[in-house]
């Protein structure tokens, strides 16, 4: 698939701003997936002040993300949720404004589960990698994980702003 035969990115996954870090899916071939997001340094003013960079966190999401339109594009049915993260490196300072492009592969599926590899890159340099492990739990579970969330409250002990 092409570019040009994707519907737009906010079809396929559930994100949305600002935690949405996926602008639009590139390519899907078999195994592999290809998306960009596009920053500017509004997007992460907080981080920091004064001199915008794209947190790690942020590009590791954004090739969850990648996986998550994967898995919709293949029909998966329910919730992609990303279950794990291992072996994260950061091999670059990326400041906005500029396009990342991740790209993510399927290394195994086995019991639900979905393991793959991605790699972020920025004007073709490589400025992350990590291993995600991933998967699909039906809509009732989140429903039901998002009501007990809401009924216990915060599950760190934080208070909100109305309980401080």
């Amino acid at each position: 698939m092409s570019f040009q035969d994707f519907p737009p990115i906010e079809e396929l996954i559930p994100h949305r701003h600002p935690h949405r870090h996926v602008s639009r899916m590139v390519s899907l071939d078999g195994t592999r997936a290809v998306a960009e997001g596009d920053f500017k340094p509004e997007d992460v003013a907080g981080h920091f002040p004064g001199r915008p960079i794209v947190p790690g966190v942020v590009m590791v999401e954004a090739l969850a993300q990648t996986l998550c339109a994967m898995a919709t594009l293949a029909g998966e049915r329910g919730q992609a949720v990303l279950t794990g993260v291992e072996k994260a490196r950061f091999r670059g300072i990326v400041v906005p404004p500029c396009t990342l492009r991740y790209e993510v592969e399927v290394s195994e599926r086995r019991f639900g589960v979905t393991w793959a590899k991605g790699r972020v890159l920025r004007d073709g340099e490589c400025v992350c990698t990590a291993t995600l492990q991933a998967a699909i739990v039906s809509e009732s579970v989140v429903l039901a994980a998002i009501g007990a969330a809401g009924a216990a409250g915060s599950s760190n002990g934080a208070r909100g702003p109305a309980e401080a």
